[in-house]
């Protein structure tokens, strides 16, 4: 069997952003970044250790994840010995499942059509559907997931980004939602998971299963509700008829301004409400803007102030905000 080295480099020194941020060639990390243990297979005996696609065989390495219908695998190509991950979802065709049907061919879409115009988007590789076994199977591009490198995640003593780190991260993080506007297409579930670095130290993002096409004419639209509540702004918290709320653009900006958020002050604007139901509550009622706590920065807090606006309507475009001074002071 093929071993597959991985080298981590968090912050690779040969790695330049794209923004005109002055970086550090190779800033100080106070914190250790570092990478969940990861599940062995489940049912090794029985599992198959080869994923075929389009009839190239991939080898199974390990299983990463799995929720109701789906599986995802770490994997290799043994043609190349190129590192995948591999997305299997199954019984998309039953009565309860033709919406997951709908959103894997949506998300294969969507990346498909993005990939050739930003760095910043997981690559597919092969993809296929299985009407037979109503099986659906997506190779991608692998990498660690973003949560792990969080504050959130380090020691208690180490817990903040310096500002250029979150300079370098963030700016990948709006120019590849900046992209998805562009094409019409709001994600509509911004956090940490759904970012993943890969092995040269760039950021994708990834999960576009939520997202929906929206128009440059409308701001918004009424849609049912989805999300996580940590990343949720006002208007999306604001359940209306039991099940829907009202989404657009300006609410992936509010989740782009939660996560810089976190990256520099350590904590999330409403973590200290446990609950999911309350968070959420919390947050529909809110009359003010969240407080952004003093920094010297005041490029940092004023790009907050702007992301972190009770009004979507007042909310910068990402477009807006890749010309901030944040990136370029």
């Amino acid at each position: 069997m093929i071993k597959i080295a991985y080298a981590f480099h968090p912050f690779p020194a040969n790695c330049k952003p794209t923004c005109d941020a002055t970086l550090p060639a190779s800033p100080t990390w106070n914190y250790s970044p570092h990478t969940p243990p990861v599940a062995p297979l489940k049912n090794s005996k029985t599992l198959s250790t080869t994923i075929c696609v389009n009839s190239i065989p991939y080898t199974v390495i390990r299983l990463l994840g799995e929720g109701l219908h789906s599986r995802v695998y770490a994997a290799y190509d043994p043609r190349t010995g190129q590192s995948v991950a591999i997305k299997v979802v199954q019984n998309l065709e039953s009565n309860d499942s033709h919406e997951h049907l709908k959103i894997f061919f949506k998300e294969i879409h969507y990346l498909t059509k993005l990939q050739p115009h930003n760095p910043y988007v997981i690559r597919v590789y092969n993809h296929e559907y299985d009407s037979k076994s109503q099986t659906g199977k997506i190779v991608m591009e692998t990498g660690h997931d973003f949560r792990f490198m969080l504050p959130l995640q380090a020691p208690p003593n180490k817990k903040k980004m310096t500002n250029a780190q979150a300079k370098y991260y963030w700016y990948q993080m709006v120019d590849a939602v900046a992209l998805l506007h562009r094409h019409g297409i709001v994600h509509s579930d911004i956090k940490p998971e759904n970012f993943i670095m890969t092995q040269g130290g760039q950021l994708r993002i990834i999960d576009l299963g939520l997202s929906f096409r929206l128009s440059h004419a409308q701001t918004s639209i009424l849609r049912p509700f989805a999300g996580t509540p940590e990343y949720m702004p006002p208007e999306v918290c604001q359940i209306q008829n039991g099940q829907y709320s009202r989404q657009g653009r300006a609410s992936d900006i509010w989740a782009l301004g939660i996560l810089l958020f976190e990256m520099i002050f350590g904590y999330r604007p409403f973590e200290h409400v446990q609950d999911n139901y309350d968070k959420m509550s919390h947050i529909a009622r809110l009359t003010q803007n969240p407080i952004i706590p003093t920094t010297p920065n005041t490029y940092v807090r004023d790009v907050l102030q702007q992301c972190l606006q009770i009004n979507p309507l007042n909310r910068p475009s990402a477009e807006q905000l890749l010309r901030h001074s944040f990136f370029s002071n």
